[in-house]
């Protein structure tokens, strides 16, 4: 309904989108990411109360979508932690849920995140059911910008690339194997530090090694996540990997057998019409 007034929030690992609701009139903010394996609440409550927190009405319905927020017991901590900035009708959900709603509203399908991690599930229409685990950027998150960026210092270290690739690296990044440690165990953000890669990724991506690189990071997705999959539901996909580099994920979808449906890089603006819809 147009004249509904609510808040929606979509939290990644670089950064979390929101849209206030207010009579039909839509404003759009973004503050820092948000995982509730890897992120600080605090840290993200300080960059609301910057960007957009101002103006708004206290008890004003939030739903809000985060990564890494598996457990009812960690969306109740994180509801209860907001709740000092919006007051208590703060609703907590997994993102993969958030990313189910919005493409595909109360269809059946296969959905999917792939951004600076990566993420799966079944969703019935109404709830989602992870199909393996995620493990996260260092046992895991296969297809994703850490998983991409992981694999890009590999090659580039270990001489698996062309010398034209490992030359174009070079020249953009002045970064050893020792740098690229030194910050992979120090850096607050680790995760965030290897998708950063990804635009390089992206940019040579018709080089015969990059896109070998791309593909077979897809393919490494498919079987972590759905090796098993017997079903032919729909695959809805969405993240800035699965966005910029989406040529390249329906070609390995479709050498899967697999219909991939939605690709989108945000599932806000779906979010919005959920609710508008349903809430």
């Amino acid at each position: 309904m147009p004249d509904q007034t609510f808040i929606v929030g979509d939290a990644g690992g670089t950064g979390t989108q929101w849209r206030v609701v207010n009579d039909g009139n839509i404003e759009q903010f973004e503050t820092i990411g948000f995982n509730a394996f890897t992120h600080s609440i605090a840290d993200l409550k300080s960059s609301i109360a910057d960007v957009f927190l101002k103006g708004i009405k206290k008890d004003t319905p939030l739903f809000f979508y985060a990564a890494g927020a598996d457990t009812t017991q960690q969306c109740t901590e994180i509801a209860s932690s907001l709740s000092s900035l919006f007051g208590n009708r703060v609703i907590v959900k997994n993102d993969l849920l958030g990313v189910a709603r919005s493409l595909c509203g109360k269809e059946k399908g296969n959905v999917c995140i792939l951004g600076t991690g990566a993420n799966a599930c079944y969703y019935n229409g109404e709830e989602v059911n992870k199909v393996s685990a995620s493990l996260g950027y260092v046992l895991g998150d296969e297809g994703s910008g850490a998983y991409l960026g992981k694999k890009l210092l590999q090659g580039v270290f270990r001489k698996y690339f062309s010398d034209e690739v490992i030359h174009l690296f070079h020249d953009q990044y002045s970064l050893t194997p020792h740098d690229a440690i030194q910050k992979l165990y120090t850096a607050h953000k680790p995760n965030q530090f290897l998708a950063s890669f990804a635009p390089f990724i992206h940019e040579h991506r018709h080089h015969q090694d990059m896109f070998r690189l791309i593909k077979s990071s897809f393919e490494d997705f498919f079987d972590g996540f759905f090796r098993n999959n017997t079903s032919d539901l729909p695959f809805h996909f969405s993240g800035s990997i699965a966005y910029h580099f989406s040529e390249i994920l329906r070609e390995v979808g479709n050498e899967r057998g697999f219909y991939i449906k939605n690709i989108v890089k945000s599932p806000i603006s779906g979010l919005v019409l959920y609710h508008q819809k349903y809430e």
